[in-house]
Order: C-alpha cells, then structure tokens, then sequence
C-alpha cells in the first residue's frame, strides 16, 4: 500500500510552519482510487491538513469522496437536501456556545468537530461552494504542539484528567460525552490538547473555579499564533483536517452569503 502511494508522488508544499500542506493535480470528482487515498492518508498523518484546490464537488461526489475514510456521521444542524451525511453550512445563524457567555456567529469559536459525540469525528472535510469578496477564512490549531509545548508541571496535572463535553447548543436531544484532556492519536501514538472553549464545559472531579481556570489557561496556550493557520479560500477549495490533532475557527468578517459543504467521518473513543 505505501509504495502505491509513493509511486503516485503528488505535487505537496507546506502552507505553513505549524502544519498543512497543498496538494496539487487531483481531480477528486474522476478519480479516488485506493491508491490516492492511502497517499492522501499519509500526507494527513505528517501535516495534519490538507489543501485541494480547484474540487468541482457535487454535495454526493463529496459523500462518496468521504466514505473512503470510513463511516460518515450526520450532524444535528443544517443537512444537505440530496443527502443527511453532507452538512449544507451557510453561515446565517447565530448559536450560544457553552464555556464562553454569549452569542457567536455559527461555526466561530475555537473547536474541534462533534466533541460532545461519544466517537467523534476523525476527520472534516469541507468544501467551498459561495464565498464572500473578501474575509470568511478560518484559521486551524496544531493541538500536537499546543501540547508538546506545555511545561513539564502542567502536562502531568492533566495527563489523568477527563472533560465533560456537551452538544446541547444544537438541541435537547444532542449527546453529552466525557473525554480525555489529553488525547493519543490513534494511528501515530502522539498527544495533543483535546478540550475546546465551545463545547467543553468543565473538567471532572475539580472544583468549579479551579476547574474553569484550568480550562481558560489551556484554551488560551492551545491557539497560540505560533500553532496556527490561517486559510484564506478559494472557490472549489477542498480542505480536510485531522480533529484528533487540530482545532479550527471559522472567522466571521463579512456579510455577503458564504456556503460550505461539510462531511465528518466516525471515529472511535478518545482515550
């Protein structure tokens, strides 16, 4: 499988120091052999994100782009009409997160996908369809380094330490989970920051005030400028993401309309 991959060599540069690469001369609506996928596999693994330019994606052609990465889960917002596994994001309501008070734009807020699911995503994928003349970028986290450059002290106070996650801002009916503070990537042994200023309410068995100043310091180092990449889109731009490594912000400066196709694939439990 692997000198498959290699044989096929893509056109890859960095877009960053922290991570993501651009992939170059794909076209994923004809082509998604076996071989393309496990190249791709590999690069996500290294980079952590990945940019396709140039996908002319139907919302189906991305479904089916998806499930070569395993089982798709369907989210609780806002569905595509030809099919539940593609989230249809137009950026028009406002949501009331859960750690920080207030109003933010949908989608804003630093956050890894469907924490509060019980086996939450391993990879987004999201797709331009319409974007504003100027703004709407989103801006992505390497929790591999927000971890790796914790100090000695703090890393073992929360090596143990599990987190109450919660979906409810999408309705009553949404899962709660509990989770790792600190998550090991299933496939590359390596820890990274798994809690998030949107969905995660409060570490378990601490006392509240020590319990959400504890999660101010994390969600403050974990988006550090030095981890990040800011993705300015263009049309037809596909971009996909490990969550088990990256948070994302979607940057809401604009007002014209901007629609994103979406598709999450189904994880296992964190741990």
């Amino acid at each position: 499988m692997a000198e498959t991959a290699r044989e096929l060599n893509f056109p890859s540069t960095p877009v960053s120091v922290a991570m993501g690469a651009r992939v170059e001369g794909l076209d994923l609506a004809r082509n998604t052999s076996a071989g393309i996928i496990d190249e791709l596999r590999e690069l996500l693994l290294e980079y952590h994100l990945l940019l396709i330019p140039g996908q002319r994606l139907s919302a189906l052609d991305l479904e089916a782009f998806g499930r070569h990465w395993g089982e798709l889960l369907t989210h609780p917002a806002t569905k595509h009409r030809d099919t539940d596994h593609v989230q249809w994001i137009g950026s028009k309501a406002d949501r009331k997160f859960t750690f920080f008070r207030g109003v933010h734009p949908f989608g804003g807020g630093w956050h890894s996908d469907m924490t509060w699911h019980p086996t939450p995503p391993i990879i987004t994928a999201l797709h331009a369809r319409r974007l504003p003349s100027s703004g709407g970028d989103t801006a992505f986290a390497n929790q591999h380094l927000a971890y790796a450059t914790l100090d000695d002290e703090t890393r073992e106070r929360i090596a143990e330490l599990r987190a109450f996650h919660t979906g409810k801002v999408f309705g009553p009916d949404v899962e709660d989970s509990v989770h790792p503070v600190v998550r090991t990537h299933e496939e590359t042994g390596r820890k990274a920051l798994y809690v998030n200023g949107n969905f995660t309410r409060y570490i378990l068995g601490l006392p509240d005030a020590e319990s959400e100043a504890l999660l101010y310091r994390l969600f403050s180092h974990a988006t550090r400028p030095e981890f990040t990449y800011r993705h300015r889109w263009e049309l037809d731009d596909l971009v996909l993401w490990d969550n088990r490594s990256v948070m994302h912000y979607a940057v809401r400066d604009y007002d014209e309309q901007r629609i994103m196709h979406r598709i999450v694939v189904k994880g296992g439990t964190p741990s």
